[in-house]
């Protein structure tokens, strides 16, 4: 679809939008800084595939969901389920990591429970036990769940179909800033008090040693060497608060502040910078240098551009704008007298910051052309999407009866 020589985005700008611009969904790209952070700390992969297996182990089998209510009724917990850590909704993390915290309790006595059956299922349940009450496991947690929780409203704000790229800029460099400002000892500090608290409530010892698999063999050429490896090699010695802050917590913020900058520098190209001096609160809206870049791309006149630029902003200087549609609502009644600005507004209004909008449509479509409806023609099927996706519209019914009623004179069925 991204292919710059025959992608769907190029055969878009040859034959149909030459000004088009390809810009890869916010959403996405937030979730492949997400992927991209077990590539860096090698527990982060081993931890993901745990908690989905925990996941599956209570949901997949009837009898281990039945122990993990009856725990949670035991406890006086409340009766909540696991969450689903999926590869495909990308904020499930967060919400993966914050059950099971809730839930540990009722996950481990569910755990005894199944074991005491001496079964097949009773051996994946020891399995699962034994590495949830894993110190790395334990800190990874907390870790986790610290970091995931801004990423977390980063992810439920870009998938907004009303966020334009000021309010996605502001947001996504706030975001950055409060994972930066994580990065020292005291916030490790912090997380690190609250696993010994955790710890000591679930009777887990921090300073057990990991199971240590195959010694590894130093290549001869390494002997008196101070780098044994030519690649990276976890250390199991991660057991004590030093090291947990070193191999686990600046690695992952690292990771993540790294990707994010990488991944949405794009947003600071001068085309988007446009975009965003068109959000009221951005501290260049309407500057007209800001507005160059979008100016040439759409083919206006720049000298037109400063005139109406001359006028809007002491027109609207005592105007509370909250967004880009506001601005455009404001200015819609002079639509003669600023016609460059608004034609800007309308283009810039055309990208959006991610592609929620489209998928919800997809989804929409599957639930209205099922198998009982499958031989409605395309023209109802366009109707009734358009129905269900805009559904913030609120449809007065009684005037939709009037006019009905009026055009069908001739109807046995009195409607007024």
């Amino acid at each position: 679809m991204s292919g710059k020589s025959a992608g769907l985005q190029t055969i878009m700008r040859e034959e149909y939008m030459p000004k088009g611009v390809y810009i890869h969904c916010c959403t996405h790209k937030l979730n492949l800084v997400i992927v991209d952070v077990c590539k860096v700390v090698n527990y982060i992969g081993e931890f993901y595939s745990i908690m989905s297996s925990i996941y599956s182990f209570f949901i997949c089998s009837g009898v281990a969901n039945k122990y993990f209510l009856g725990a949670q009724q035991k406890l006086k917990l409340e009766t909540t389920k696991l969450k689903l850590w999926s590869d495909i909704r990308w904020d499930s993390r967060w919400d993966s990591i914050d059950a099971l915290i809730r839930n540990y309790s009722a996950a481990v006595q569910a755990f005894d429970d199944t074991i005491e059956e001496e079964d097949t299922r009773s051996v994946n349940a020891r399995g699962l036990l034994i590495t949830v009450k894993e110190p790395i496991f334990v800190v990874t947690l907390f870790v986790l769940y610290k970091l995931m929780g801004p990423i977390k409203i980063l992810s439920n704000q870009l998938k907004s179909a009303t966020i334009d790229y000021g309010k996605a800029h502001n947001l996504i460099s706030t975001i950055i800033e409060e994972i930066q400002n994580c990065r020292n000892e005291r916030s490790f500090e912090f997380i690190y008090n609250q696993v010994i608290e955790f710890s000591q409530k679930y009777d887990i010892d921090l300073k057990q040693k990991r199971r240590r698999g195959r010694v590894r063999t130093i290549p001869a050429r390494f002997s008196n060497s101070i780098i044994t490896s030519t690649i990276g090699h976890r250390d199991d010695d991660n057991n004590d608060e030093h090291r947990f802050r070193t191999s686990i917590f600046y690695p992952l913020i690292d990771s993540i502040l790294i990707e994010l900058n990488d991944r949405f520098s794009n947003i600071n190209l001068d085309l988007l910078k446009s975009l965003a001096a068109m959000y009221p609160d951005s501290e260049q809206f309407l500057e007209f240098k800001s507005l160059c870049s979008l100016a040439d791309h759409l083919n206006c006149d720049l000298n037109q551009l400063q005139n109406e630029l001359n006028v809007i902003k002491p027109m609207i200087k005592d105007e509370k704008l909250r967004s880009t549609i506001e601005l455009y609502e404001k200015l819609r009644p002079y639509k003669e007298a600023f016609p460059t600005v608004i034609s800007m507004i309308t283009g810039a209004l055309t990208i959006p910051v991610s592609s929620t909008s489209c998928e919800r449509s997809f989804s929409k479509m599957k639930l209205i052309k099922r198998s009982t409806r499958n031989t409605m023609n395309d023209s109802r099927l366009s109707d009734m999407c358009l129905l269900a996706v805009e559904r913030n519209f609120e449809i007065d019914f009684e005037r939709i009866i009037d006019v009905f009623s009026l055009n069908h004179g001739n109807s046995r069925i009195l409607l007024r």
